[in-house]
């Protein structure tokens, strides 16, 4: 009777397979897509303009060259140079002032026209970043999870809503250099609160390579919306994979006309540190 049961069910098991042959058409619809920024640092700001492409297809990046690119503050108009393909800049006496709006304009070759706009929010003044003992943040990991984290000590000023960008440089090269490392975060749990050694980024011992190195924090403060474009932007792409996954959906960017991506502005605060190899711990 065993026998008879364990049949029936491989018999079961077989009958429930299917091949299915399945093609998607290609998408040939380009859609701008915008990365730029000014901040309140007194440097060359950058604004990167591409197209979308095919997803199935995978080709080569195309970037929008020969737009008109400009950047106001309804009173004061700076224009962008096209540096290389896709890729315009300002002048390099440029900065942003706290408390304006910033809107960007573009024109492109095909004179279809996008714009966006960003209020520059003020960034508190941190005090100083500490270095972390050196230990293994996962004991089951691989060597490369030894390493030090970057401590933040500072006062989060009151009302809540604020939002915070960090990037981490290491001997004045940017460290954050993926979306994936880059530190978002919102002050619900901190709002008034002064904050000491509080963990924000973290340098692998690999990286160190037994040399003292120089190591810099950037603190940017950026809008809620431009917070909730990089959470959106982390759903859709690392933060896959789970079986209670949403349904796929577009990233909400600020780029009108049906552009794709963000401008933002932003004030900007930074402290540094020599980080210097020290002993493991567990």
């Amino acid at each position: 009777m065993k026998q008879f049961l364990l049949f029936a069910f491989l018999i079961l098991l077989s009958s429930c397979e299917e091949i299915m042959d399945v093609s998607f058409s290609g998408d040939s619809t380009k859609n701008l897509v915008v990365e730029g920024s000014i901040t309140a640092d007194t440097l060359s700001h950058k604004v990167v303009l591409s197209f979308t492409g095919d997803y199935f297809e995978k080709p080569d990046i195309d970037m929008a060259t020969g737009a008109e690119v400009t950047i106001s503050d309804g009173n004061t108009t700076f224009f962008l140079h096209e540096d290389t393909a896709g890729v315009y800049i300002t002048d390099d006496t440029v900065h942003g002032e706290i408390g304006k709006t910033y809107t960007l304009n573009i024109r492109l070759a095909d004179n279809s026209i996008f714009s966006a706009t960003d209020y520059l929010n003020p960034c508190i003044n941190f005090d100083s970043i500490s270095q972390s003992s050196n230990y293994n943040s996962d004991p089951t990991g691989s060597e490369n999870r030894y390493g030090y984290d970057v401590l933040f000590f500072g006062q989060e000023p009151e009302p809540a809503g604020n939002y915070y960008m960090f990037l981490l440089y290491k001997d004045n090269v940017l460290y954050s250099d993926t979306v994936t490392e880059v530190i978002f975060s919102d002050d619900e749990f901190i709002n008034g609160m002064y904050l000491h050694d509080f963990p924000v980024c973290r340098i692998r011992e690999i990286d160190l390579k037994d040399q003292p190195a120089l190591i810099t924090l950037e603190m940017y403060s950026v809008n809620r919306k431009y917070y909730e474009f990089m959470m959106a932007l982390m759903i859709e792409t690392v933060w896959k994979g789970s079986p209670w996954d949403g349904p796929p959906a577009n990233v909400p960017g600020n780029i009108g006309n049906g552009g794709k991506g963000y401008f933002m502005a932003s004030d900007v605060k930074r402290q540094s540190l020599i980080f210097r190899p020290t002993p493991r711990m567990n």
